[in-house]
C-alpha cells in the first residue's frame, strides 16, 4: 500500500505544480477560438476572448491579470456588439440612407447570419438590406447602390474594430499577467 500513497502524493504535487501551465494553455485555445469568431458569424468572438480571459482569473488568480481589467475588456467586449450594427448603419448614413434604407442594413446584416454560405452572407447582407430598402422608398438604382455601398463599408469597418479590440485585449491580458506574475 505504501507505493499507491506514494503515487497519489507524487500525482497530486504534480497536478497543483501544472495548473498555471495548463490555464494558460486553455486561455490560448479561448483566444484563438475567438480570434477565429470574430469572423465567422454567429460566433461571438470578443465574447469568447473575455470568457478565457475570465476563466484564467477564477482558476489561477494569482498569476493571472487584476480583476479591473478584465472589466474594462468586459466592457469593450460589450461595445463591440453595438459596432457590429452601428457601423454598417452609420455606414449607410453616410452615404445618405433613409430610414427605410437605414433599417434594410440592419435586418441584412441579421439575416445574413442565417444563409449559407454565411460568412459571405454576413458581409454583403447589409449591402442587400440596405439596397432592398432603399428601393423600397423609391429611391433610383444608383442611388440606393450608393446607400448599400455604405452599408458594406461599415461592416467591414465593424469587423476591423472587433479584431482591432481583441487583438489590444488580448495584448493588455498578457501584458497584465506576465506583470502580475513578477511581482
Amino acid at each position: 500500500m505504501n507505493w499507491w500513497s506514494s503515487f497519489i502524493s507524487q500525482s497530486g504535487d504534480w497536478w497543483v505544480a501544472s495548473q498555471p501551465v495548463l490555464a494558460i494553455l486553455v486561455l490560448f485555445g479561448f483566444f484563438m477560438t475567438g480570434l477565429i469568431g470574430c469572423i465567422i458569424p454567429i460566433v461571438p468572438g470578443p465574447a469568447i476572448v473575455w470568457v478565457g480571459m475570465l476563466i484564467h482569473k477564477l482558476w489561477v488568480p494569482e498569476s493571472s491579470a487584476h480583476w479591473g481589467l478584465i472589466l474594462v475588456a468586459g466592457v469593450f467586449v460589450g461595445i463591440t456588439f453595438l459596432l457590429d450594427y452601428v457601423l454598417a448603419l452609420m455606414g449607410a448614413k453616410k452615404f445618405g440612407a433613409s430610414r427605410k434604407g437605414g433599417i434594410g442594413a440592419l435586418l441584412g446584416g441579421f439575416i445574413g447570419f442565417f444563409i449559407p454560405p454565411f460568412l459571405l452572407w454576413l458581409i454583403i447582407g447589409p449591402f442587400v438590406g440596405a439596397l432592398i430598402g432603399e428601393l423600397f422608398d423609391g429611391q433610383t438604382l444608383q442611388r440606393a447602390s450608393r446607400v448599400g455601398w455604405g452599408s458594406f463599408l461599415g461592416t467591414i469597418a465593424a469587423y476591423v474594430s472587433k479584431l482591432t479590440i481583441c487583438f489590444l485585449i488580448i495584448a493588455a491580458f498578457m501584458v497584465n499577467t506576465v506583470f502580475s506574475s513578477i511581482s
